[in-house]
């Protein structure tokens, strides 16, 4: 048997589905994406990573349709970037892909109104599809942020809270991004990394490196 006929064959046993799916918001989209992503497929794993900015737990169970920028890439195949789209269902996902592990990266658009008792269901069941579907759970929170009012500060410690109260109890390791990345003051739109001038994309890569190394993969 050549060369040839092997390659081809390795090519053709490639895996169907994605071994790690991953979910994120618009942090997706930028250099903790594809510093994330990069990380993943050095170890070998195969990728699905579906970002959209703006989404925020509820959005992946309703699939609402939102105008911030996606992108969507898997390892050996599809990569392209747009503006408006229906956000995939998780469930729809799973089914998909049947990872054998998801990481969901989601938190920072839930900080822009005061969180409500609802948020902790959704994020309740975003957890609940991926245990109950066999699959290792992980969620990224959101980094160091800088709200430009009280109001902000305070619904984001509230994220946080039901973040840390949720998550872990169900399953699901929870890396607690906020507490090693820090988003200077003066700069940028405090909330997006890639848009702090000179070392945004370099602060984002290191919260991506930082998140893939806490993480029992």
């Amino acid at each position: 048997m050549n060369f040839l006929l092997l390659f081809l064959l390795s090519i053709l046993t490639l895996p169907v589905s994605a071994r790690i799916l991953i979910v994120s918001d618009s942090h997706g989209t930028g250099a903790f994406g594809a510093e994330f992503t990069r990380l993943l497929e050095q170890k070998e794993h195969q990728v699905s990573f579906y970002a959209f900015g703006g989404s925020k737990a509820i959005d992946w169970i309703e699939g609402n349709n939102l105008k911030w920028g996606f992108w969507e890439y898997h390892t050996l195949g599809r990569d392209r970037r747009g503006e408006n789209r229906a956000v995939p269902k998780l469930q729809e996902l799973m089914l998909q892909h049947t990872p054998k592990k998801v990481v969901i990266v989601l938190g920072t658009n839930m900080i822009w109104r005061e969180p409500q008792e609802m948020d902790k269901q959704y994020i309740a069941n975003l957890v609940e599809q991926v245990v109950q579907a066999g699959a290792d759970c992980y969620w990224i929170g959101q980094p160091d942020l800088n709200p430009n009012s009280q109001a902000g500060i305070r619904f984001n410690l509230m994220v946080q809270l039901q973040l840390q109260e949720v998550v872990p109890s169900l399953g699901c390791q929870l890396i607690e991004s906020w507490n090693f990345t820090q988003y200077p003051d003066g700069t940028g739109d405090g909330i997006h990394y890639d848009q702090i001038e000179r070392v945004g994309a370099t602060l984002a890569r290191q919260w991506a490196q930082q998140a893939f190394y806490q993480m029992e993969l």
